[in-house]
Parts: C-alpha cells; sequence; structure tokens
C-alpha cells in the first residue's frame, strides 16, 4: 500500500496560473489524471515514516519466547516500514514518540510498569500488535485482558494446528470465508472466548481479534506468524495485523454479489435433473470425488451440510469449484418451529459470510412449498441474493478473474482499482475498504469518464467503506478515487 506525498509548489506566478489553467480544461473535458505506479512510489519515498519497534524483553527472551519475527519483518518491508528490536528490560525505556507501531510476540510477562507504558504510547496516538501470549502473565487483570474487554483466554484445543477463516474482517482481507490455514505446532498458542473472523478448527474460539482501545487499533493473533506452514499466508495475516495498528486501509474482494449475503436453492423448480441430483456428493467429499463431478460437468457439488454454513471452494484444474452444504432442518420440525430453524441457519452463514441453502427436492417430505415460500420471502426481505447452484458456480467463475488493487492517496482519500481479466462479465463486484480510523461518509471524487457511479455504503459502526461496480466486462479495469 502506498501512502501520501509530499507536493511540489511551482514558485513562479505564471507558471502556477498556467497550471491551473491547465487542470480546469481537463476537468471540463471529464479527464481524470491517476498517478502511475511509479509517481506513488516516488511521493512514498518523500516521506519521512517512523520505524517499527519489534519488542523483546529480556525477560520473556530467557523463557523461550515462540514467534521469532521473520514474518513481523517480512510483513513491514513490503510495507516499506523500517524494523528496530527492542531488548530493554521494561517498556517504560521506549521512547512514547519515536514508533509508528509497537509489535510485541510472544511477550507473555508484561508487568504493571509495561501496560502503563504501552497505555500511555496507545494513548498518545500509536497502535500495537500482539501475538501468542503476549500479555497474560501478570500481577492482577492480565493487560491482554484490558486490552480486549469482554473476551476470555484460554490454550486451543490440545493438537489443534489448524485455523479457519470464519468470516469477513480486516485482519483476514484477502482471505476468502472457509479457507483453512495450516499450522506447524503451534508453542504458546492462545485463544479467546468470542470467535471472530479468525478461528481455531472446530470449538476452538478465536484466533484473531482487533480493537479500538481509548481510539487506538490494536490486533491480536493469537499464534505466532511463523508458524503458519504457507509462508505466503503468513506474511498476509501479519501485514494485515500491522497495517490495522498502522491505520492504513484494508482492502477486500466480497464474496457475493453486491456483497449481499446468499441464499441457494437446491433442486429448484424447474432445475434440469443434470444441475442437480447428478452433482451431488452422497457423503464423499474428497477431492478425488470433486474431480469425478467436475470431469461430469458440474461446477459444483451438493454435500452434506456438516454443521457448516461455509462453501469450500476449490480449484480443480485452474478452475473455481463449489462445493454446497446443503441446508436441513430437523424432520421433526412444522410451522413456526421450521421457520425457527431454517432461518437460524440463514443467519450463522450471514454472520460467517457464508452460504446458505435449502433443499426443495421431494424426498425432503416434511418441507411443504409453503413452508419453503414463507423462508424465500423471509430471506428476500433481509435483501439475500438468490441463486440455483449452477448459477452460483457461473459467478464464481467470473469473479475467480476479478483483482483489485488500493491505492492511498491522502488521509482520507483511497483509490479502488478493479479489474476482470477473466473472459466472463462479473457483475455486482463489492470491493470492502476497512478503515482503522473509521469514516463517517464516503464520496467519490474521480473516476472513468462517461460511466454510471458505482453504489457507495458506509456500515452502521463506520469501520467499512463498499464500492459496488453493476457489471465488470471482461478484459476492462475501472479505477475510482473515494473520499472519506
Amino acid at each position: 500500500m502506498r501512502g501520501p506525498g509530499l507536493q511540489a509548489r511551482s514558485r513562479p506566478v505564471a507558471l502556477f496560473w498556467g497550471a491551473a489553467a491547465l487542470a480546469l480544461g481537463l476537468v471540463t473535458l471529464g479527464i481524470v489524471h491517476h498517478a502511475s505506479k511509479e509517481r506513488m512510489r516516488e511521493r512514498v519515498g518523500a516521506r519521512i515514516l517512523r520505524p517499527i519497534l519489534l519488542v523483546e524483553l529480556a525477560r520473556n527472551r530467557v523463557k523461550g519466547g515462540s514467534d521469532a519475527g521473520e514474518a513481523w519483518r517480512a510483513a513491514a518491508a513490503a510495507l516499506g516500514r523500517r524494523v528496530e528490536v527492542f531488548a530493554g528490560d521494561s517498556l517504560a525505556e521506549i521512547p512514547t514518540t519515536r514508533f509508528s507501531a509497537w509489535i510485541l510476540p510472544a511477550q507473555a510477562e508484561l508487568d504493571a510498569a509495561d501496560f502503563a507504558a504501552l497505555d500511555a504510547y496507545l494513548q498518545l496516538g500509536g497502535g500495537a500488535v500482539l501475538s501468542g501470549r503476549s500479555g497474560t502473565e501478570s500481577v492482577g487483570r492480565s493487560p491482554i485482558a484490558k486490552l480486549f474487554p469482554g473476551q476470555r483466554f484460554g490454550a486451543p484445543p490440545v493438537g489443534t494446528t489448524r485455523l479457519r477463516v470464519t468470516g469477513p474482517g480486516p485482519l483476514v482481507a484477502g482471505l476468502p470465508a472457509g479457507s483453512e490455514i495450516a499450522l506447524a505446532k503451534p508453542v504458546g498458542a492462545l485463544a479467546a472466548s468470542a470467535s471472530d473472523a479468525l478461528a481455531w478448527e472446530g470449538e476452538g474460539g478465536a484466533a484473531g481479534l482487533q480493537e479500538v482501545y481509548l481510539g487506538a487499533p490494536v490486533a491480536w493473533l493469537g499464534f505466532a506468524p511463523d508458524e503458519v506452514v504457507e509462508p505466503e499466508l503468513a506474511r498476509m495475516l501479519a501485514e494485515n495485523a500491522l497495517r490495522y495498528a498502522l491505520r492504513e486501509p484494508l482492502l477486500d474482494l466480497r464474496a457475493w454479489p453486491e456483497g449481499r449475503p446468499c441464499a441457494v436453492l437446491i433442486d429448484a423448480p424447474g432445475a434440469k435433473a443434470s444441475d442437480t441430483a447428478a452433482c451431488r456428493a452422497e457423503g464423499d467429499v474428497s477431492d478425488d470425488a470433486l474431480r469425478a463431478l467436475a470431469r461430469s460437468g458440474c461446477g459444483f457439488a451438493s454435500i452434506p451440510p456438516d454443521q457448516r454454513a461455509l462453501p469450500e471452494i476449490v480449484l480443480l484444474d485452474g478452475a473455481p469449484f463449489v462445493a454446497i452444504p446443503e441446508g436441513r432442518a430437523p424432520a421433526s420440525a412444522r410451522g413456526s418451529e421450521l421457520l425457527r430453524e431454517l432461518l437460524a441457519g440463514y443467519e450463522r452463514a450471514e454472520r460467517l459470510g457464508g452460504i446458505y441453502s435449502l433443499r426443495a427436492d421431494p424426498g425432503w417430505q416434511h418441507t411443504s412449498s409453503r413452508d419453503l415460500a414463507r423462508v424465500r420471502d423471509e430471506l428476500r426481505a433481509r435483501g439475500a441474493w438468490f441463486a440455483r447452484p449452477d448459477e452460483l458456480a457461473r459467478w464464481w467463475r467470473a469473479r475467480s478473474g476479478v483483482h483489485a488493487e488500493l491505492d492511498v492517496v491522502a488521509r482520507d482519500r483511497v483509490r479502488v482499482t478493479l479489474s476482470n481479466v477473466g473472459g466472463s462479465e462479473a457483475r455486482g463486484v463489492t470491493a470492502r475498504v476497512y478503515l482503522p480510523d473509521g469514516a463517517d461518509s464516503a464520496r467519490i471524487e474521480s473516476g472513468p469518464r462517461l460511466r454510471a457511479a458505482p453504489l457507495l455504503r458506509v456500515s452502521a459502526d463506520h469501520t467499512w467503506i463498499e464500492l459496488v461496480e453493476a457489471r465488470l466486462d471482461p478484459d476492462s479495469e475501472v479505477s475510482y478515487t473515494i473520499g472519506f
């Protein structure tokens, strides 16, 4: 991500008015100039960026921390930030205005003086990232409990070595919901009581949190990024957490058209047998089974629910293949009870950023067409995007060709660029920009000439804005500067 730079001022008056006239002419013609990436790099180079501090307190190093800090250094390098290491005895020794963010990897023991120094730093406008068991050992209430009020912390289940992206959020920007992340044997790992966007597998609790503490952004990962098996995923997670602490916007492409929750009706009236029954995995959801369905012409597989509301998006022969969990209520449910059961499944899918599906085939005898109609009406009222399984598969094929980039133009302006390198039209493409400092409003300040402006949305808690492009043709690119 590139930041704002210093603007040069022309001193000669004639040159100033000449430049102003030229700028006015360009605006009149509707021509918008976007600085090249090389120009943006030059502007960033003109800025004086404060370094990032990697904390390695002597007493925690003696205990043997589990985070070597390589992923943090790689993330800082990707952001163009210099890293300095503090190896002293107390956080109180650190100058409070020298560093743009503090990283505390595996710093389990933090005493009262340490927390007082961290608290003062955050109140002066700093940001912080903690990982693993940082801040768990102290006299009285632990620092991590103060930073994340309402959370309870404990060890994840023994032997847990996988994480799962369970919903949208700044810490998992760029990772689709349902993604699994493998860890080496995590040492000094920690779990929070409430799941957010990143969780330990099963019912292990949250593996990542973000909080605004007294106006300061604080991020926490319950594991060492160096433990992530895939280096690129390790860098992404560390970079997202660091961007959040630095108050930098984060970009994420939403899963479904127009960013709406998705509902799929399996065996919908009028659906062809080849689109439904032939593309069902009856219990075996192995890669070989999915490949067999793909070779037979299926772009999706309807699979047993297994208590999940998230689809499995896998690449088979370079194309996205969607495994859709089948929604199913208890066989004894009737009337209002059935409606509650079905809507509860949808609410879970909506919360996780996943997918909700219904079976409407004759074999589901306990669900009448009237019951399904009531559910459909309620979901439509909630703004769900309805699709048949084959429509969902077509959407993912188109979506796989869409790329998004984010440039920081100024403290209160970003540029979002969407491009479609695929061969299919992608409709309702939604890019979400997370803003650690929040936004009260959003407006398009510049964009392509002679093109309808996209839809802009701001979340109720002001933590993100969304841009919705109604149609993105193949081999096309659009760019918008958004002020907030």
